[in-house]
């Protein structure tokens, strides 16, 4: 085009580029519509997106204003949860706590009634207990029971227990293991013992031991071994100066084979001291001695009858450890049982200590729980480690408690089978009071409680034929008696020896002989039956001829006293009785119709009475 023309060339450029922006433009135009159109869609699209926006901030505020009220009722939730749990655990902490202390209040209850019963009553215990140790103990056992339920029955005591009331059960055992007997006597007189040897100086007396078997004496020296003990004799040389050293530097003496009280020993037995500014000083014979308050005096004897005057009565408590056949009893069923079942007796001990132990453990958890209860702050029922406490302490209190009421059940189970062998003590007490009625008979004839025991070990000693108790027992009877009698025969005068087997066979039998037997024999009753009769000649005439005239007196006496044994006799009938008459060992030959109907020991007094010869 330029060629052509150098002025239409531009005009024909512009032309054609008209024409190619119109292809262009018509091209152009739909899309910028569209364009327009989605221009338009996306501004509505931005204004929705603008409106959703705002309402889901505002949906995003309601949802952070929702969390928050929720966080707030998960927290109360939580703390009202909290508050739950812990009202149900104070519940159950509070239901625990009435149920632990519920057993507890019953028994405190239980306790505080027995304790006010025995404050209301210590008064008259106390009283009880002074009067026995003043005044009972050198009565015998017998006088003291008598004595002691009269008190009690005076002062409107319905039980009182010596022995429990001053002294536990542990203490006692101590006192056996030591080597006390272990009858009731002995135990009675150890706590009067130690009783007074416990008072103030101005308040003591003097306990003087009447102690035949040296037993007691030896316990009170194994008992106060380490107190400084010295023990002389009265008739020692060196007494007085013994007397002085023990006074001065405050000694525990014991001094023996007191017969009396010696005079130089008043003073000191008065409690004649004399004030030195801060000390004391009391006269023994010529010399004026500084008295030591540690000092403690014991006299003894083994004379059961110890010369005591009226002056010296009034300073010294006797204590009589003489044997008493209840004592005797208990002594022999110890020795039998430590023989026999030596394990009843270990299980008893140690019973009685594991019961001793278990009364101090249970006072002790009460102590604690008492002190726990008393100290705690705050709520208690919050307080985790108290009720824990408790628990544990109930828990420990049942199982002691449960554990006493077994022991109790135990130890009567053990004193059932210890009774067992009491017929055996029984009859060896009777065998040995038997023997010392020989003293009556001949002074001479005296025999110590040591020998007896020595021949009761060694019957104990005999073999076993058989594991039954009773026929055990009744062995050991028979070889007891054998024993004893044997012994005894063997230190009587022969013409004792018969006299003293039929005392034996009367105490040991009392059941075989009827009423006057015994007295017919000894002729205790021979006067009283004599002044009844009118003359001799009519004594005579009422026997029967065969029988020899001298023999009619005591003939007359059989028939007034047992009239139906007499009955029996048929003594009128001569030729029944010609044998018995004639015979040189009349004893075997009484009728044998006769024997049958009458007792071996009034057979005895027929033969006395008719042929003494």
């Amino acid at each position: 085009a330029k060629r052509a023309s150098a002025a239409a060339a531009p005009l024909a450029a512009w032309v054609r580029a008209n024409v190619k922006y119109s292809y262009v433009l018509e091209k152009i135009q739909p899309l910028e519509k569209e364009q327009a159109a989605l221009v338009e869609n996306l501004n509505k699209t931005e204004e929705r997106k603008q409106n959703l926006e705002t309402k889901l901030c505002s949906v995003g505020r309601k949802v952070a204003e929702l969390k928050e009220k929720f966080q707030i009722r998960t927290t109360e939730a939580a703390k009202l949860e909290a508050e739950v749990n812990k009202a149900q655990e104070t519940i159950e902490a509070a239901e625990k706590l009435i149920g632990q202390l519920d057993g507890e209040h019953r028994r405190w209850n239980a306790q505080v009634a027995e304790i006010t019963e025995e404050l209301n009553t210590l008064p008259k215990r106390a009283q009880l207990s002074a009067a026995f140790i003043t005044y009972l103990s050198a009565a015998p056992e017998d006088q003291r029971k008598a004595s002691l339920e009269e008190w009690m029955k005076s002062s409107d005591l319905q039980k009182f227990d010596l022995r429990h009331f001053l002294y536990t059960e542990s203490e006692q055992l101590i006192w056996k293991s030591e080597g006390l007997p272990s009858d009731d006597l002995s135990v009675e007189n150890a706590l009067v013992i130690l009783q007074i040897s416990g008072l103030k100086i101005r308040s003591r007396i003097c306990p003087f031991l009447i102690d035949p078997s040296s037993r007691a004496t030896e316990w009170l020296k194994s008992h106060l071994k380490d107190a400084r003990l010295e023990v002389i004799n009265q008739q020692d040389s060196n007494f007085i100066t013994a007397v002085e050293l023990a006074v001065r530097f405050g000694k525990t003496l014991i001094i023996q084979e007191m017969d009396g009280v010696e005079p130089v020993l008043y003073p000191l037995l008065r409690r004649d001291f004399i004030a030195q500014g801060p000390r004391y000083v009391v006269q023994i014979g010529d010399k004026i001695i500084d008295y030591n308050e540690e000092f403690r005096l014991f006299l003894a004897t083994r004379n059961p009858n110890p010369s005591i005057p009226p002056d010296a009565a009034s300073i010294v408590n006797e204590v009589n450890f003489t044997t008493t056949r209840e004592g005797l009893r208990g002594q022999l069923l110890a020795v039998t049982l430590q023989h026999e079942k030596p394990e009843l007796e270990e299980r008893k001990t140690a019973l009685l200590q594991q019961e001793e132990d278990k009364k101090i453990q249970l006072a002790k958890l009460e102590d604690s729980l008492l002190e726990t209860l008393a100290t705690s702050q705050g709520n208690i029922l919050e307080n985790k480690e108290l009720i824990e406490s408790l628990n544990q302490t109930k828990a420990s209190s049942a199982l002691i408690q449960e554990s006493l009421n077994e022991s109790f059940k135990l130890q009567v189970s053990l004193d059932q089978e210890r009774d067992a062998f009491l017929p055996l003590a029984e009859t060896a007490s009777k065998m040995f009071f038997i023997i010392t009625d020989l003293s009556k008979i001949n002074n001479m004839y005296r025999f110590s409680l040591s020998a007896f025991l020595r021949l009761f070990q060694r019957s104990l000693q005999s073999r076993k034929d058989s594991e039954n108790t009773e026929v055990r027992i009744t062995t050991l009877i028979g070889t007891l008696k054998t024993s004893v009698y044997e012994y005894i025969c063997r230190s009587l005068f022969k013409a004792d020896q018969l006299m003293f087997a039929l005392h034996f066979v009367r105490g040991m039998h009392p059941d075989l002989f009827q009423e006057n037997d015994w007295d017919a024999f000894t002729g205790l009753i021979v006067g009283d039956m004599l002044r009844k009769n009118d003359n001799q000649k009519s004594i005579r005439e009422s026997i029967p001829s065969w029988i020899d005239q001298e023999r009619a007196g005591a003939v007359a006496l059989l028939k007034t006293t047992f009239p139906l044994v007499y009955q029996i006799l048929c003594l009128e009938d001569v030729d029944l009785w010609l044998t018995f008459s004639q015979s040189s060992t009349c004893e075997q030959d009484i009728p044998t119709s006769i024997a049958r109907r009458i007792t071996l020991f009034q057979q005895v007094l027929v033969v006395q009475a008719i042929r003494p010869d």
